[in-house]
């Protein structure tokens, strides 16, 4: 006989639950962190076998996270909106529900490095915010599974209150991204003028000594560019 995913998430437990996500998520900045506390809820909650979560990126929907260890495969993964079922949840932005033999369904995309695309039921639910669909959060189960409508709802309800931290944390990351691509931009800008001026080279030469300096060492552009600044500033007293 299936057994309901979590019996007890009724009423003041759904409360509780989504009072949890609300508490351990909506707070933190660090995009990793949240969709793996997301993942976390979300496999506890269902009781799942496996959890994956996929965040939208442009034309494509990307494995973000998931349940079980899978060295290689985050960020490796990639579907194209309408593509599988992940894929069709995120284009069509509804709840695809399958009890058993989920690997028969038409939309079904298998990856063969996956053994949970053997896995016989499958719960997708579209992560949206504000309208906007951010990404799909998958729950599989081994054996067969009835996903009764009270657990889909709350499952739904869960999809709902990630969003924003999801949006959040993600803005936050993009915005340090940026600002850590200014900042190498502009140290790279001033050591290659003091290469430039000390070594009587051109800007493009310039360059390619602190790339190939970067390659040598193992480092980034920026550390490089730092110590050539460092070292000019100490010289200069």
């Amino acid at each position: 006989m299936p057994k309901k995913i979590n019996t007890e998430a009724k009423d003041g437990a759904e409360l509780a639950i989504l009072h949890k996500i609300i508490e351990t998520i909506s707070y933190d900045l660090n995009l990793e962190e949240v969709l793996s506390k997301i993942i976390d809820t979300v496999g506890k909650v269902t009781k799942a076998d496996s959890c994956f979560l996929y965040l939208i990126d442009g034309k494509n929907i990307i494995m973000r996270a998931s349940q079980n260890s899978h060295p290689g495969i985050i960020g490796n993964i990639k579907l194209k909106l309408g593509e599988g079922i992940t894929g069709w949840v995120a284009k069509n932005k509804k709840t695809v529900a399958i009890p058993k033999k989920a690997y028969e369904d038409y939309r079904f995309k298998l990856f063969n490095n996956l053994p949970e695309d053997k896995y016989e039921a499958f719960l997708s639910v579209p992560v949206i915010y504000k309208k906007e669909t951010l990404g799909v959060i998958n729950v599989q189960h081994k054996n067969s599974q009835k996903y009764f409508d009270s657990e889909i709802k709350l499952f739904e309800t869960i999809a709902r209150a990630t969003g924003g931290a999801i949006e959040n944390a993600r803005l936050f990351t993009e915005s340090q991204e940026l600002r850590e691509t200014l900042e190498t931009r502009k140290a790279v800008e001033k050591a290659k003028g003091i290469l430039m001026k000390e070594m009587s080279i051109s800007e493009e030469d310039a360059y390619k000594l602190l790339n190939k300096k970067s390659m040598d060492k193992r480092i980034s552009m920026k550390e490089v560019a730092d110590a050539i600044l460092i070292s000019d500033e100490l010289r200069r007293g």
